[in-house]
């Protein structure tokens, strides 16, 4: 799914290919069973004594926020493991890098000897990465966890599993998606702030914003360069709107033809010949820079006060921390973000009083097919994903606990915020990612961009969006339903 945060390090590749291949033959040990929410505690088996030397694992990480909980994290799993006779040296490698960058070079990994044992990244990348066979299938190893049936949440479990019925990794955090918004400036503008419950009802609100500010209203991610992004914070979220189907379980093919998606197309439409979508902006190279942060903030990079616009858009939960909460951490901090001046609406749908909020794990945690040392690397995961680690790691950067017992461990429980957002991970909607989802991504982003550039209509994008997706999928892995 994608971060809005602009990054422009450059990623070490010498570095991460050397820190990859200095993993240890060391034989693996067993694991252990369930450990308690509140630390990171003993197994539920005997484990074996401690080896004289420790297995090496490489962890690789691509955030600076991440990088930086896991320095803190991993000593702490280092000891819990050794107190279970698990004997590990976990070496965290990584650079600060944009995530399609991350998926290139981690590909590239993927492909050689020595990967790395664990990395994580979004969920819509392992259908494809496990159908190339870069991942291990821990199903089994879930299967035997009491903590993956009894804590984690059934949704997060259905998207965990593939087509083949296997899981190749656990969700590391939960998240949800929905509009946010700045209650003042659409107060002062004398907008209504109340949940929207329809496309119609909404569209007519950002219209008599537009009227008075003669500025752009809402942030949907449109276009090519959000990548990702313009599918897994945009369009997804109005599709699920429409009550149709993008993808097809029974035949396992892709519906690139359907009235949902039309219906989908004519909304961004409906919006751009308006003036409601900031198109100047969705078109830049880092369009979140532009929107999520100038616009939504109201203040330029510099620190030059600009005016709010567009004041709607929409963001995943990790907005009150890594885009907008309190420095060091934010990346553009809000002033007063916790005490009302930014507020959440649920996604309305075509149809009135359907709303809905999106549901789905943040980043999913996986292993090498090829780690050398799968049991320890389970067991650190397992570990990761418990007590204050887990509450240490979703905090650190705004995500939500993928599981149910961890909100009264700090920092995560002195966040109302995030908690209040967990909630909801039982009700949302969601879209699973199928094999060919990036093609789909492509697709939307190409069809959406027409729309921005005036080339197109809705019922125009649509059926470009048809023609790209068949194009880049192949007849055989589509349909339609019309």
């Amino acid at each position: 799914m994608r971060r809005s945060r602009a990054i422009t390090a450059v990623f070490g590749l010498a570095l991460i290919f050397q820190a990859c291949s200095s993993t240890a033959a060391t034989p693996a040990a067993s694991t252990g069973g369930s450990t308690p929410a509140a630390s990171v505690a003993a197994p539920s088996v005997a484990a074996p004594s401690v080896a004289a030397a420790p297995v090496e694992l490489t962890l690789l990480e691509h955030q600076k926020p991440r990088l930086d909980v896991l320095a803190k994290i991993i000593p702490m799993c280092e000891a819990s493991l050794a107190q279970q006779g698990i004997n590990v040296k976990v070496n965290l490698t990584g650079n600060v890098v944009e995530d399609e960058a991350f998926r290139q070079t981690v590909t590239t990994l993927y492909q050689g000897d020595n990967p790395p044992d664990i990395t994580s990244y979004p969920g819509a990348w392992v259908p494809d990465f496990a159908t190339a066979g870069y991942l291990l299938d821990i199903s089994d190893r879930l299967a035997a966890w009491p903590d993956w049936q009894a804590h984690f949440y059934q949704v997060l479990r259905d998207r965990a599993q593939q087509a083949d019925g296997k899981y190749y990794s656990m969700p590391r955090h939960g998240t949800v998606i929905e509009f946010f918004l700045r209650k003042d400036v659409l107060e002062q503008n004398g907008i209504s702030t109340d949940q929207p419950n329809s496309w119609q009802e909404l569209i007519d609100r950002l219209t008599a914003l537009h009227a008075k500010t003669n500025l752009p209203a809402i942030t949907i991610p449109a276009g090519k360069t959000w990548g990702g992004g313009t599918f897994d914070e945009g369009f997804i979220h109005i599709f699920n709107g429409t009550g149709d189907k993008l993808y097809d379980d029974a035949t396992k093919k892709w519906i690139v033809k359907s009235q949902g998606l039309t219906d989908a197309f004519n909304f961004y439409y409906t919006l751009q010949k308006g003036g409601l979508l900031p198109t100047k902006a969705l078109l830049d190279p880092n369009p979140w820079e532009p929107t999520k942060y100038d616009g939504f903030t109201g203040t330029t990079a510099d620190g030059k006060a600009v005016p709010v616009a567009p004041p709607i858009t929409t963001q995943g939960s990790w907005g009150w921390v890594y885009d907008w909460g309190p420095a060091p951490t934010g990346a553009r901090p809000i002033p007063g973000i916790y005490d009302g001046k930014v507020d959440t609406w649920a996604f309305p749908s075509k149809a009135p009083n359907d709303n809905f909020v999106w549901a789905a794990e943040d980043w999913m945690w996986t292993i090498s097919a090829k780690s050398k040392h799968p049991d320890e690397a389970f067991a650190l995961l397992k570990c990761l994903n418990t007590g204050e680690p887990l509450a240490m790691d979703v905090a650190a950067v705004g995500n939500l606990a993928p599981r149910d017992d961890i909100q009264n461990i700090a920092p995560y429980k002195d966040m109302p915020y995030l908690i209040n957002m967990e909630k909801l991970l039982t009700t949302g909607r969601t879209f699973k990612a199928q094999v060919g989802i990036d093609k789909i991504q492509q697709a939307v982003g190409a069809a959406t961009e027409q729309i921005l550039l005036n080339k197109m209509n809705g019922d125009q994008a649509a059926a470009y969006f048809t023609q790209q997706a068949t194009d880049l999928l192949g007849p055989d892995a589509v349909e339609s339903s019309q």
